[in-house]
């Protein structure tokens, strides 16, 4: 049986391409408002993760390696590299004042051959002095012991032989995988020094290791800093360029400057375009709505005339403008929702920050957020709606029919 109540649905079902028009227009505002501010969001996201994984003030490398390590960018774009420098270096830097604590790593780099699951950074700690990637093992994987010939990776890395991972033909325990921070820390093999002396023997025996041979035992590729407290790190790493020979010294405000900056310019510019956008998705939502509510004046006098009162004929306004425009939320979110989580690390890759997904309350919240708008956008159509219903003089339109 028809009724005021199901009349709303009706005129939806029955005039799809109507109904499609209003759907569409609503899913575009909610995807860019919704996919815009759940991108700026997660680049924030992967920016927090990366600030808070870095655990050192400083990092010192060799001067060498300027070439092909940019601490401005390594956290980015750095592809997998490894270098050395004297192992004394670290003693060194330990003697400058302002230096409260160091701590060695090496590096090496897997080979892009069939001896190894894949090309990736590896990064070797001193589990006697590390402050920087104990803690991430602490927090995000408890209790793990990375024994002999145990390694940890990151997020990005493909683990598709159980627990073995192959490195230079020789296999390693994987002992747990890092939770994602949107850098390049998750393209990353994490192990200790004595299986880090196996892999760089097992580099020179294969031919791979550039340097042909490598004494581990007295080299080191860096030496992370962390600074005493009431000393300015800047302070700090220019006393160390200055008092040490042959290293290059990067801040870990520097490190993230550049995505910092990234991320500024970002959201300047994902916040105009979705001004733009929903500002002229409203405005096509109540122009097809006012002209929709013109094209429909003798379907509402008919039922004037039948009985029904104005308000009656508002509230079918109300319903059909709130169900088109939130359905359309609805899908704009989902389609905005799915896209940035199964390309998010293209999106990182194409704008070159980390870009990490929030939690759940925050996704609820810039949901809800989008679909309040698209409520907003459906009650400024209504209220030009109403706006004509009451202007309307249903007898002269009667008339024009007869």
């Amino acid at each position: 049986m028809l009724s005021l109540n199901r009349l709303p649905w009706l005129n939806l079902r029955g005039y799809p391409a109507r109904t499609a028009a209003l759907v569409a227009i609503a899913a575009l505002m909610s995807s860019v408002l919704f996919g815009g501010t759940l991108l700026v969001r997660g680049i924030r996201e992967g920016l927090e993760t990366t600030r808070s994984r870095l655990g050192a003030d400083i990092l010192v490398t060799p001067t060498e390696a300027a070439n092909e390590f940019d601490a401005q960018n390594v956290l980015v774009q750095a592809e997998p590299g490894y270098f050395y420098m004297p192992a004394d270096t670290l003693d060194a830097v330990a003697a400058v004042p302002g230096v409260e604590a160091t701590s060695p790593q090496l590096f090496l780099a897997s080979a892009k051959a069939s001896c190894c699951s894949g090309h990736y950074q590896i990064i070797a700690f001193d589990p006697g002095s590390d402050f920087v990637i104990q803690p991430w093992i602490t927090d995000t994987l408890a209790d793990a012991d990375l024994g002999p010939l145990g390694i940890i990776v990151g997020s990005n890395v493909a683990l598709t032989d159980g627990d073995d991972f192959r490195l230079f033909d020789n296999d390693y325990h994987v002992v747990g995988q890092f939770a994602a921070t949107g850098s390049t820390l998750d393209n990353a093999i994490y192990t200790d020094f004595d299986t880090a002396k196996v892999l760089i023997a097992s580099s020179v025996a294969k031919g791979l290791n550039k340097y042909g041979d490598v004494d581990t035992d007295n080299v080191v590729s860096s030496v992370l800093v962390r600074v005493a407290p009431g000393h300015d790190a800047a302070a700090v790493a220019a006393d160390i360029a200055s008092q040490v020979d042959g290293v290059s010294v990067a801040t870990s405000a520097s490190m993230v400057a550049g995505i910092t900056d990234s991320l500024d310019r970002i959201s300047d510019t994902v916040g105009i375009l979705v001004g733009v956008v929903w500002v002229i998705g409203l405005v096509m939502t109540v122009l097809v709505f006012g002209m929709l509510i013109n094209e429909r004046k003798r379907e509402f006098a008919c039922l004037v005339a039948m009985g029904a009162a104005r308000g009656t004929l508002s509230r079918i306004v109300v319903r059909e403008s709130v169900a088109a425009n939130l359905g359309g939320g609805v899908l704009g979110v989902v389609i905005a929702g799915v896209g940035l989580g199964a390309f998010r690390g293209a999106v990182s890759q194409g704008l070159n920050v980390g870009f990490v997904l929030p939690g759940l309350g925050a996704l609820a919240t810039l949901a809800g957020l989008a679909l309040a708008a698209a409520i907003l956008a459906a009650g400024m159509s209504t209220w030009i709606g109403v706006r004509i219903l009451n202007r309307m003089d249903t007898s002269l339109l009667l008339q024009e029919g007869e």
